[in-house]
């Protein structure tokens, strides 16, 4: 529980972030305009993968 409290608290600098923010706000609006559901939470998840792993690499560059 520990570990997860910290992951979140470690992602918070993005989330505090307006233009990241809107980005993903303005992404998520797009997607929900997807009919085919299966293609949309398809898009979806692999943006929310994507995402996760350019902040792992940019939360490794700014710790060294």
């Amino acid at each position: 529980m520990k570990n997860r409290v910290n992951i979140k608290m470690q992602h918070n600098w993005k989330y505090e972030d307006k233009n990241y923010m809107r980005e993903v706000t303005k992404f998520m609006d797009l997607a929900e305009q997807i009919k085919d559901e299966g293609l949309k939470n398809a898009i979806v998840s692999q943006m929310l993968r994507c995402d996760m792993e350019l902040t792992k690499c940019a939360e490794e560059k700014i710790l060294k």
